[in-house]
């Protein structure tokens, strides 16, 4: 029986629990946990605190763009009614001459009558969607063809044709770039070549060509501003499956073909 005794009272030191050991893992637990949390809440401060200046970068930008839209729109107000007074007194300017001339000059009364239904054009609405009837963007055009009639005391050589139910929508004064290109800078006077205006619809479909002798002419006053202009004012309007726009032109003439889908 004691031996049985001093066999349990006799345990190897291996076994003995050390308090020493004990405590210092115990500490180095604590310790490696408590630093791990404060790091964790460091780099959790810092996002939060990026986060909250880049919020509020968003709203002194907001702020910004917002003044700037503020003193944006006080301008397109001004220029608004600036541009609401100055029509006003050109169409009466434009009124008064043609029924001064009326009856001395014919040919002058009807030229002002022209020249004031094309500024009226050229400055009245459109729809929402920022554009017009395609009929009256021919109408336009003829009334500008026969108004750069009147001008010259020779005929010129030009000729207008158009085919097919002229209807739809397209950006206004989009097809007349091109055909005040034909009098800045094509040779009208040569019968034998007359410029042309082509004008159909078909399936949905608007096909404008035309065609030019090319005038003679000192160099930089080529077809490029009014051209690029257009095609700036096409890609807003049209994605490029919905229009192309081929231009073509040597030393003698000018060509353009234009083709928009207009549904």
């Amino acid at each position: 029986m004691e031996d049985v005794i001093n066999l349990f009272r006799e345990t190897p030191k291996s076994f003995t629990l050390n308090k020493v050991f004990l405590l210092r893992s115990t500490w180095r637990c604590i310790y490696f946990l408590g630093f791990s949390t404060a790091y964790w809440f460091t780099r959790q401060t810092i996002r939060n605190t990026k986060h909250i200046n880049h919020m509020k970068l968003q709203r002194l930008q907001a702020e910004q763009d917002k003044a700037e839209l503020t003193k944006g729109l006080a301008r397109s107000q001004n220029a608004l009614l600036q541009a609401q007074i100055s029509p006003h007194l050109l169409f009466n300017t434009l009124n008064f001459i043609y029924n001064s001339v009326q009856d001395v000059s014919p040919k002058a009364s009807k030229g002002v009558l022209l020249l004031s239904e094309v500024m009226h054009y050229a400055l009245q609405r459109v729809h929402e969607d920022g554009k017009t009837d395609l009929q009256h963007e021919i109408e336009h055009i003829e009334r500008y063809i026969e108004l750069n009639q009147l001008r010259f005391s020779y005929p010129l050589h030009l000729q207008l044709k158009c085919s097919g139910q002229l209807q739809g929508r397209i950006p206004p004064l989009i097809l007349l770039t091109f055909v005040e290109n034909i009098f800045k800078h094509g040779d009208l006077t040569d019968p034998s070549q007359a410029a042309s205006i082509i004008l159909s619809y078909n399936q949905n479909q608007l096909h404008f060509s035309t065609k030019n002798k090319k005038r003679k002419h000192r160099p930089g006053r080529g077809y490029g501003i009014g051209i690029q202009n257009a095609k700036t004012r096409l890609d807003e309007f049209y994605s490029e499956d919905k229009y192309t726009l081929a231009i073509q032109e040597d030393e003698q003439q000018h060509s353009v073909c234009l083709k928009i889908k207009l549904t």
